[in-house]
This record gives C-alpha cells, sequence and structure tokens, in this order.
C-alpha cells in the first residue's frame, strides 16, 4: 500500500514574500508534490528496540527533498545494498 512519506521540489526556492497568495510572507517558498513509498504493517513483536517504530525528518533542501524516515530493517534487508533516493 502507498503511504506519504514527504515532499519534493519542483523548482527553485522563492525569496520570502514573493509569491503572491502563499500563506507566509517571512518564509522562503518552494513548490512541491507529494513523495510516496511502499508500506508494510509490522506486528510490534517483531521489533527489536523502540526506536525501530519511530520517524523523524530527514530533509535536504539543496536535493529538494523533505521526507519522513525509518530506519528498520528486517533481516532479509540488512545483507541488501541501501539505496538513497
Amino acid at each position: 500500500m502507498p503511504i506519504p512519506v514527504g515532499y519534493g521540489a519542483l523548482g527553485e526556492m522563492h525569496d520570502a514574500g514573493s509569491v503572491a497568495n502563499a500563506r507566509d510572507t517571512t518564509t522562503p517558498f518552494r513548490f512541491v508534490e507529494s513523495l510516496y513509498s511502499v508500506g508494510q504493517w509490522l506486528s510490534p513483536h517483531r521489533l527489536e528496540h523502540a526506536e525501530q517504530l519511530l520517524w523523524y525528518a530527514a530533509s535536504q533542501p539543496d536535493a529538494g527533498r523533505y521526507r519522513c524516515c525509518n530506519d528498520y530493517r528486517s533481516a532479509t534487508d540488512a545483507d541488501e545494498s541501501d539505496y538513497d533516493f
């Protein structure tokens, strides 16, 4: 099932107040679109650490990525290479 995990930039950052009808005129502005990933329900008894349940912000403004990440890896995933999209 696809789940939203953040936003990806569609263009360059605009100076604060330079985009008409923006909600906030004091913060730089960038047009974005939703990023989706494939999700899997995971029973809590399969977790080894509570941290595997938590999500955190991992923004890369220079690359135009604003994502929520989770570091859970199953035993089979641990042997595969890590992809950085």
